[in-house]
């Protein structure tokens, strides 16, 4: 059996070791204590001390004790949902638009206001105090401000353009009739150019042929799309359709956003400066409570 001699590196180490197991003790004694006091800010406090330390004292070069910290990994979702009651409060003040669904434990989808056809638009982070839009959503209601600075709407553009082609589609339709008079004519026309070629044809009857051959061909594909029109019409009537009610529902957001924050640029401001906002709101409700 070897030797082992120990000097006094054994020692240190274990003064280490209890030092580090003094602080997780600590730590969760300090983790216990606040959420038994529901001391919300305290509990956000511990979850990120760095964070806390640079926006709500404005202190930087404050270090997370990831040592510690990740004690609680495996409490996130728990930890998530007891938070959110006091969140979802005051979210219910600050965005009177937002809905909240929690799909599962600790998990938040949120949904854009409370009418027809409400969009779901992206979740919320409780433990970083932070939404998570869906892009594809914001992005719409981003462009939808910036379009309506010019009196414009999201999708007035593509109704315009199906609009557009239904008119198109219908002429092509009412025109069924004037159609088969130009092919009668055209075809006439090429049986007397025929009649008259010949070996030593001129190039001016050649050209004649082949401008009256191009429109024969314009009127018959024009004859295969009136086949389809009624159908092409019908499918973009449902599509106009379709982008008149995100038209309405896009409105509806932008007056929702306007009547809270007054314009996008505030609501954008909100939204970085929520964890802050959150936080010296739990601050004031306590000093208000002592």
């Amino acid at each position: 059996m070897a030797n082992v001699e120990q000097g006094h590196g054994a020692q240190d180490i274990s003064q280490v070791i209890n030092h580090q197991i003094a602080n997780k003790i600590e730590y969760l004694k300090d983790l216990k204590k606040a959420v038994d006091a529901h001391d919300d800010e305290q509990v956000y406090r511990l979850l990120d001390n760095k964070r806390y330390a640079a926006e709500i004292e404005h202190r930087e070069q404050q270090p997370n004790n990831q040592g510690v910290m990740n004690l609680v990994d495996d409490l996130a979702d728990q930890l998530s949902t007891y938070l959110s009651g006091k969140l979802i409060k005051y979210l219910g003040h600050t965005y009177p638009f937002f809905y909240y669904e929690e799909y599962q434990t600790g998990h938040f989808r949120v949904y854009f206001g409370n009418w027809w056809d409400r969009r779901l638009f992206g979740e919320l982070d409780v433990l970083n105090l932070r939404f998570i839009f869906n892009k594809d959503e914001y992005q719409k209601l981003q462009k939808s401000f910036e379009l309506a600075k010019s009196g414009k709407r999201y999708n007035s553009a593509k109704i315009a353009e199906l609009s557009n082609e239904d008119d198109h589609l219908q002429d092509l339709i009412d025109k069924a009739e004037e159609r088969e008079r130009q092919k009668s004519s055209i075809q006439a026309e090429l049986r007397d150019n025929n009649s008259r070629g010949g070996l030593f044809e001129s190039s001016r009857t050649k050209e004649n042929r082949q401008s009256l051959v191009e429109q024969l061909s314009e009127l018959e594909d024009d004859d295969k799309k009136a086949e389809t029109a009624a159908d092409t019409i019908k499918e973009n009537e449902k599509t106009v359709l379709e982008l008149s009610k995100e038209n309405t529902i896009l409105s509806y957001e932008q007056k929702s956003i306007n009547d809270t924050f007054g314009s996008f640029d505030d609501f954008e401001l909100a939204n970085r400066n929520l964890y802050a906002n959150y936080l010296h709101s739990l601050d004031n409700e306590k000093a208000g409570e002592n």
